[in-house]
């Protein structure tokens, strides 16, 4: 799906206090060699959250690097190393997703499932940014965000507060 067309859909959804007060925004460098990019969400015209691909992409490196160095698997081409090789990238990936880090293509992944969901089933999903998503969504009622105490993820916390002052509900 294009991006404008995933933009148009994720503003149409917002409730109506936040419709114009939340902007999704994504956009490429040309200049880079693989065209990477990033999106980000902004709150009244601050941002709330940046996915971008180069910036994880060093952060991802970097992590696994040091996870190869901790376990001593530094040389993919012995058989007895790759598997610890390839095991610090699917470790540094899973870090930096607990710790937030997502680049842009992870963010459309994310819409995409979103749009896809069913509202209960986007409000107790497993992935963070489809949560985020969900709060802000005008098919969330307020008994259904009276009912949600806080998230485990504190990024996704921020959502669920602009949620709830938005709408006038004490906390």
């Amino acid at each position: 799906m294009q991006w404008s067309k995933m933009k148009m859909r994720m503003e149409s959804r917002l409730c109506d206090s936040l419709k114009g007060r939340i902007q999704y925004n994504s956009t490429r460098y040309r200049g880079s060699h693989d065209q990477v990019g990033r999106a980000w969400i902004t709150f009244d015209h601050v941002i709330l959250h940046d996915f971008c691909t180069t910036k994880r992409s060093y952060k991802y490196n970097s992590s696994a690097n040091s996870i190869q160095k901790e376990n001593h698997c530094l040389d993919w081409n012995d058989p007895l190393q790759q598997k610890g090789y390839y095991q610090a990238y699917k470790l540094a990936d899973e870090e930096l997703r607990s710790q937030g880090y997502y680049n842009q293509y992870q963010f459309y992944d994310a819409i995409e499932e979103f749009l896809n969901l069913p509202i209960n089933r986007a409000v107790t999903s497993e992935n963070a940014l489809i949560r985020s998503f969900a709060y802000v969504d005008k098919r969330v009622g307020k008994r259904t965000l009276l009912s949600i105490k806080e998230d485990k993820d504190r990024r996704v916390m921020k959502f669920l507060t602009i949620r709830k002052k938005a709408e006038g509900i004490h906390f």
